[in-house]
């Protein structure tokens, strides 16, 4: 399983490679989960293992109908 730092090194990576490529548009949607999983980071700095990017979503996200839990 990847850390975090090994995701943050991946996404950092491919940034490098659509802005040499100019492509801006992957370029914003990589500096925007960056962004995001940062913001991850310093919220659970316990946590040592990547999140899926939905886990993401749903932390920054947890009204959202796709991230709801219901208890029975």
């Amino acid at each position: 399983m990847a850390t975090i730092g090994d995701q943050l090194q991946t996404y950092r990576s491919a940034l490098a490679e659509a802005q040499a490529k100019g492509d801006q548009a992957i370029a914003r949607k990589i500096e925007e989960q960056i962004k995001e999983l940062e913001d991850f980071q310093q919220r659970h700095p316990e946590e040592k293992e990547a999140p899926s990017p939905f886990e993401v979503f749903c932390d920054l996200n947890p009204s959202d109908i796709n991230c709801r839990v219901y208890d029975d």
